[in-house]
């Protein structure tokens, strides 16, 4: 008799910790929940893709259409954005401007697209739209031959790239923006 109540008190104690671990559990799980509904998601797809194609379309729903672009430096110090393009690819270039597609320039931010470090330039077009231009620290090579300005959808985003002696730059924005292809050639020439 004495036997059996010494094993009530380890059954009620392990009772008692489980009861508290789902108690922590659930409330865990409830105040998770009451935080993540105040957080706004992007569709991204969830196909794991090593495409920098696909990598460029994500950082631009991301950090710039759905928002306002996230930038490390505003439009008013253009000398900042131009030694923010050089420290990041090595280019010496001042901030393209597209005054005959009445693009406005935004700022600047600081990327990462397939392992290689970039900038992103935002522009807004006078409809309110967010273009891109995309600068990567990624020479040509024999993987990565000069190119010419080379159009590709997808989803709803165009991108107008092209592969530069020392980077490679995308123009990125919605895929029903008329002008795009005409603002990528534009820095083509001026890039």
């Amino acid at each position: 008799m004495s036997h059996g109540l010494k094993k009530r008190p380890v059954v009620v104690a392990v009772i008692g910790c489980a009861l508290v671990g789902i108690g922590m559990a659930s409330g865990f799980a409830l105040s998770r929940g009451q935080y993540a509904s105040n957080v706004e998601t992007v569709d991204l797809p969830l196909v794991q893709s090593h495409d920098w194609i696909d990598d460029l379309c994500a950082t631009f729903r991301v950090f710039g259409r759905k928002y306002q672009p996230l930038v490390d430096i505003g439009s008013d110090d253009p000398q900042a954005v131009s030694e923010l393009i050089n420290r990041t690819t090595g280019l010496q270039v001042e901030v393209p401007t597209f005054a005959e597609t009445q693009q406005l320039f935004e700022g600047a931010r600081i990327v990462v697209i397939d392992r290689t470090p970039g900038v992103e330039l935002f522009y807004r077009t006078s409809a309110g739209e967010l273009v891109s231009i995309f600068i990567l620290a990624r020479p040509q090579s024999i993987n990565n031959p000069l190119t010419e300005v080379t159009e590709t959808i997808r989803d709803n985003l165009s991108v107008a790239w092209w592969q530069g002696e020392q980077a490679l730059f995308a123009v990125v924005g919605p895929s029903s923006n008329a002008s795009l292809t005409d603002m990528a050639q534009s820095a083509y020439l001026k890039l």
